[in-house]
């Protein structure tokens, strides 16, 4: 039975989020075609950013790498309880470093008012978040920006 790119593909999603993987040659043999074809299929979808390519197969897409701007709008409550919790971490007085993401973006949000601290960030919107509190010293760590992960880094520098 022969079916079109576009429905082996969608059935190739389906069978991706319900076992969470795909192997090329059992897609081959359940869509009684080569290996090459389901390889191609799997690297059209990972182009369109649906799937992850490794040897053999495929995973799903990590939520972890989609773009900051839809992962700050993603599970917000969840974050911002997470993100309290962390703020109830620092101590005042103390030097955190604040990484990029999300998660750290509603901690840094979660921040009690008077606290006072210093911290240090390579994210641009958790910098201007600790600015807007008159007790932290915030610091923005330099760097070229990444619009994916929205936080400087250089490139190279092993740290």
């Amino acid at each position: 039975m022969s079916i079109l790119a576009a429905e082996r593909q969608q059935q190739i999603l389906e069978r991706l989020g319900r076992d969470r993987r795909v192997l090329a040659a059992a897609l081959a043999e359940a869509f009684s075609t080569s290996e090459d074809t389901i390889r191609r299929d799997l690297r059209e979808l990972a182009g369109r950013g649906l799937c992850r390519r490794v040897y053999g197969g495929a995973l799903p897409v990590s939520p972890a790498s989609a773009s900051v701007q839809v992962r700050v709008g993603e599970a917000m409550g969840r974050k911002a309880a997470l993100g309290r919790e962390l703020a109830a971490l620092v101590e005042p007085g103390s030097l955190v470093f604040v990484d990029s993401g999300s998660t750290n973006l509603a901690a840094a949000r979660a921040f009690p008012e008077g606290l006072r601290a210093t911290a240090a960030t390579h994210d641009p919107a958790i910098a201007v978040t600790l600015a807007a509190r008159p007790q932290i010293t915030a610091w923005l760590i330099g760097g070229r920006l990444d619009p994916q992960i929205g936080a400087a880094f250089v490139q190279g520098l092993d740290i």
